[in-house]
């Protein structure tokens, strides 16, 4: 039995819709014996929606970059949030820095907390909280930080990465992701596989910088339509994800 794991944004979900190329392509996967897991930076509610839309069902979710793990009945298998201290120092530094709002990824919902000024970048969710309502909030998952703009972006990431030790911040191109630290799609790729007890074969598939460690680290593949930086580190590339499945 393989398992291929794939992203979703831009890899899987495409120009805002899953094609009937990558669709049969994952019935034909499954109905062979094997496993097809979604690893995303989104949270439950926004993935399950559009995954129900297309009626897809992975084996497993990788959720928050890692940091949440659901077996295909969407049931909880593995959580490990952010610190309380460490993720209101993450937000109150972000706060300070401009008027771009942050991200706030619970268990279950998300929430935005809104800068000094009332803004945000980020798209609308379950309800907007001041910086000081954010300090009520338990178990954060994930904190997202949104701009239009990737090398800010990556800078930013390396400068959190640089400022607190207890986290570990993505640039997923237009976005910050921040978990707690050590939480990556590649571990998670591990503990599901142990979790399941083995896989004959792990194949990967991504198209960012917060795929990066999944694609080295089991020999993975990317899109012709990634970065060259993503393309250097992978074995193959490949026009979508039907044809990583059906090249196996």
């Amino acid at each position: 039995m393989k398992c291929a794991v794939s992203d979703f944004d831009r890899t899987f979900y495409v120009d805002s819709r899953v094609s009937p190329r990558n669709l049969e392509a994952v019935r034909a996967w499954q109905s062979a014996g094997n496993w097809f897991v979604i690893a995303t930076g989104r949270n439950e509610a926004s993935l399950r929606q559009l995954l129900d839309e297309y009626g897809v069902k992975p084996d497993a979710l990788i959720l928050n970059n890692g940091a949440v793990i659901l077996d295909r009945e969407w049931r909880e298998l593995f959580c490990k949030p952010i610190g309380k201290e460490t993720a209101m120092e993450v937000l109150r530094y972000l706060h300070g820095l401009d008027g771009d709002g942050s991200g706030v990824s619970l268990r279950h919902y998300k929430v935005n907390v809104l800068s000094g000024a009332g803004t945000t970048t980020q798209k609308p969710c379950s309800g907007d909280l001041t910086i000081d309502e954010a300090g009520g909030l338990e178990e954060i998952v994930q904190i997202h930080r949104r701009r239009p703009d990737e090398a800010y972006i990556r800078e930013l990431c390396r400068d959190l990465n640089t400022r607190f030790s207890d986290i570990s911040a993505y640039a997923n191109v237009c976005n910050a992701d921040i978990v707690a630290h050590g939480v990556d799609k590649s571990a998670a790729v591990g503990w599901l596989a142990r979790w399941a007890g083995g896989f004959d074969e792990i194949l990967t598939i991504g198209d960012s910088a917060n795929d990066v460690r999944m694609i080295r680290e089991y020999g993975g593949a990317t899109l012709k339509s990634a970065a060259l930086s993503v393309q250097a580190l992978a074995m193959r590339v490949v026009e979508d994800v039907a044809e990583f499945l059906e090249r196996g």
